[in-house]
């Protein structure tokens, strides 16, 4: 269908769906859509389960593809607040002025559109000529790679899709949900994609800090403030909601650890805001698994010099430690179908995969996964998640270890 949108205005989107921009200039998250240019660069999918703003610069017309007409709505003003253009603005002259580059920018929040805050700095900060890195430390909504890991990769383009950023380094933590040790294996594996991220491109400007929405209940507190702690943020956005208690209580504790620390409050209700509920939430995790499985087929490797490790976190060393798991301990538990990461001799991930069979008799390992002879070769440890899944993405249960 033709859709025309009124200057100044903002046509929202649910997905499944496609646009392209007749005439006319919009801007989403940040990014300016001109026909002036390529095919490719006037076309915008939108993928199930999101939904994006189209701000019309100019009075515009779009062919929008959707096979549900009621998931268009057109709002007679901008979506992106006054207070984010006002705080995006500080962030950019902060930039441009800090020395002690890059500037670490974290957004914090119950499911209050920190994505797509953090996609709006991206994109602006990429108009100003701005280099930086982008870190996804939300387990169950990666918008960088695969659910159940945490990534870091480099923001070469504008942000409006999860297609337009690729992971530069992995962690695998085998979770969707950074419950237990994991609060604190997640916190300090941030830690180092950071610093190594840093060591590699020393000209970046910033780094923004992509976090998830626990934070309810003491042990939410705990996490939290242990993330901040570790990570040492410049700057931190909170969407701020005075009915969660919580967020007082984490403010409170960020400023006192830091003095210097600018923290910008958004108090407003972002009335626009699209929250995917539990259901949704589940597809989008079980296509993103899915997408990647498809690529996947089933190897078998000697279980000699093998290693089955899990990860704990030791407390009076505020370290990770790897912890070895017997197989014949291992056989016994149902181990079928979980998600492992196959690593180097020194910890380095090579691979995601699911853990099939372990035949103790025959001598071998049967997984799928997708890795080459020669990077077999290399895999001396299996590092055991916690999360059970079919070849389809689908949720089987779990390992307790």
């Amino acid at each position: 269908m033709i859709k025309e949108v009124t200057q100044g205005h903002t046509l929202l989107i649910k997905g499944p769906a496609r646009i392209t921009l007749v005439e006319g200039k919009i801007e989403v998250f940040g990014k300016i859509f001109s026909p002036k240019r390529s095919e490719q660069d006037n076309m915008l999918i939108i993928p199930g389960g999101n939904k994006y703003p189209l701000y019309a610069i100019d009075k515009s017309k779009l062919d929008v593809y959707t096979t549900i007409s009621d998931n268009l709505m057109e709002i007679e003003e901008n979506t992106i607040s006054p207070k984010w253009i006002e705080i995006k603005d500080k962030i950019i002259d902060g930039i441009a002025k800090n020395e002690n580059k890059p500037l670490k920018i974290m957004v914090l929040g119950i499911s209050s559109g920190k994505t797509t805050f953090l996609k709006y700095l991206a994109n602006n900060f990429l108009k100003k000529g701005f280099k930086g890195g982008y870190l996804d430390s939300d387990l169950g909504q990666q918008i960088i790679y695969i659910p159940t890991t945490i990534n870091i990769g480099t923001i070469h383009d504008y942000i409006v899709s999860s297609e337009n950023i690729t992971s530069e380094k992995t962690i695998f933590i085998g979770a969707t949900f950074p419950k237990g040790d994991n609060k604190f294996i997640v916190s300090l594996s941030c830690k180092d994609l950071i610093s190594d991220y840093i060591a590699k491109n020393k000209d970046s400007d910033f780094i923004l800090i992509d976090s998830d929405g626990w934070i309810k209940t003491e042990a939410g507190i705990l996490y939290k403030n242990f993330f901040i702690k570790a990570l040492n943020p410049d700057v931190l956005i909170v969407f701020h909601d005075d009915l969660i208690e919580e967020l007082d209580v984490i403010e409170k504790a960020s400023s006192s650890l830091r003095k210097d620390r600018k923290m910008y409050l958004i108090e407003e209700e972002n009335k626009y805001f699209y929250d995917k509920d539990k259901d949704e939430r589940r597809f989008l995790r079980q296509s993103q698994f899915s997408k990647k499985f498809e690529e996947f087929r089933k190897i078998s490797i000697p279980l000699d010099m093998m290693e089955f490790i899990k990860r704990e976190y030791d407390k009076e060393k505020d370290e990770i430690i790897e912890k070895k798991i017997d197989v014949n301990d291992l056989v016994n538990l149902p181990y079928h179908y979980v998600i492992i990461g196959l690593m180097t001799e020194n910890s380095e991930l090579i691979e995601i995969g699911l853990l099939f069979t372990i035949n103790i008799e025959k001598n071998y390992i049967l997984l799928y996964s997708n890795f080459t002879y020669k990077e077999q070769l290399k895999v001396k440890k299996i590092l055991l998640g916690s999360l059970r899944l079919s070849t389809k993405g689908n949720h089987q249960g779990y390992l307790y270890l």
